[in-house]
């Protein structure tokens, strides 16, 4: 006969109810926010305020969300066997270009050249493939060759621009890493400028022009024929038959695509003159005249600061920008370094010289005429350019500003000319 307590039977039911509220505080416990880490005091290198609103290139399909993943699994494949053995190679590479392939396969043309941004990592993993073992890049050669995805049609082609920077950050590992460059477009594409930096001071890859170079990749702002449809763009205010030997100053050169188009329409009289910050894109420039001869002709370049062109007084006729976004920030940031920086624009410019502004409805047009009104500038034309496909909230523009000529009122700040 077995005796039962009550006293165990209750212990057990007290147990058990401890066992169940636990758990619930525990949950609880996990699913309460965490505190938002205290804030960190900005670095000198941090970078530029947001824009009003994250740039067309940002909004992300389906497509690109699904490479990035091929992408960033990659990479961290690589980072986690820092040494894997050949076979371990050739079977994550030819999986990442399954997978793009199965990606890309299906998509129409509009997908298509949005997306050939990806052609420099994936041109990157097919050559290594091929190196490793070309029988393997055979399985996937129904859309792949050395030279990367070969069913895009012209975006997923290199340009000759396109080609001497694509060897430049791929395969010279002087300049650059490749897999750092990966990861900085990996991280461009989603936006997420941050962690560009923060990797470039960990690794000390130098000054922030190697991620600016990446990054426009992601923008598509690294070929000729970019340069030259930025070119249709600004001819759309400025008349073609008056440019003939004139000083051109392209405000923020980058990778140097407009100079060509540049090239054409001022002809071998004129003088283009290029501004950018920092020694790095000198240095690339320089890299570029090196590996391939490029239809530039003679380009003076010039180091400029966040609040100074450094251009001597009158000496251009036509300054041109790109993707500068003139007028996007702060208050503070707008009087302390874009207002001083667009008066040392027009300190440069000869009397009724034009800038023409280029930036894809960043800031609005409204924006634009307050910072250029304020810093002395006469408008001049207004071309909206928007097309179906333009973000309504984004209306696209490009602007026509001048210098105004002897006898105009001063500007508003009473600062002579």
């Amino acid at each position: 006969m077995t005796i039962r307590s009550p006293g165990r039977r209750l212990r057990w039911w007290l147990l058990l109810v401890l066992v169940l509220n636990l758990g619930l505080m525990l949950r609880l416990v996990a699913t309460e926010p965490e505190a938002d880490p205290p804030a960190r005091p900005p670095s000198p290198a941090a970078p530029s305020p947001r824009l009003e609103r994250p740039p067309s290139h940002y909004l992300l399909s389906e497509e690109k969300k699904q490479l990035i993943e091929v992408l960033e699994g990659f990479i961290v494949d690589l980072q986690t066997r820092p040494q894997p053995s050949a076979a371990e190679r050739v079977q994550n590479l030819r999986r990442s270009l399954n997978r793009s392939a199965a990606i890309l396969a299906p998509a129409g043309r509009p997908t298509l050249e949005s997306t050939a941004v990806f052609k420099f990592p994936l041109r990157r993993m097919a050559e290594e493939l091929a190196e490793l073992d070309s029988g393997a890049l055979q399985e996937v050669s129904k859309h792949f060759t050395e030279r990367g995805y070969r069913n895009g049609g012209e975006s997923w082609t290199f340009d000759p621009l396109e080609e001497v920077l694509y060897q430049t950050v791929f395969h010279d590992p002087e300049y650059i890493e490749p897999v750092l460059a990966m990861q900085i477009m990996a991280w461009e594409v989603k936006g997420d400028r941050e962690p560009i930096r923060a990797l470039l001071l960990e690794q000390n890859a130098g000054d922030d022009t190697k991620a600016d170079t990446i990054r426009q990749f992601f923008t598509g702002n690294t070929s000729t024929r970019s340069g030259a449809r930025q070119m249709q763009r600004a001819l759309k205010v400025l008349d073609p038959s008056t440019l003939e030997g004139c000083t051109w100053a392209e405000l923020g050169y980058g990778t140097g695509q407009i100079f060509e188009a540049v090239r054409e329409v001022v002809g071998p009289s004129g003088r283009i003159v290029g501004v950018e910050l920092g020694p790095g894109y000198e240095t690339l420039v320089e890299r570029i005249s090196r590996r391939h001869s490029l239809e530039w002709g003679p380009i003076t370049l010039v180091r400029g600061s966040e609040d100074d062109c450094r251009l001597p007084a009158e000496s251009v006729d036509i300054v041109h920008e790109a993707g500068i976004h003139v007028g996007v920030g702060p208050p503070e940031t707008l009087e302390r370094q874009t207002i001083p920086w667009l008066k040392s624009v027009r300190k440069a410019m000869r009397p009724g010289g034009l800038m023409i502004l280029d930036d894809c409805g960043y800031p609005t047009l409204d924006g634009l005429r307050a910072v250029m009104t304020k810093a002395g500038f006469e408008e001049v034309q207004v071309v909206p350019i928007s097309t179906e496909v333009t973000p309504t909230a984004q209306p696209d523009f490009v602007a026509a500003f001048r210098k105004p000529v002897g006898g105009s009122p001063p500007p508003p700040d009473g600062e002579g000319r």
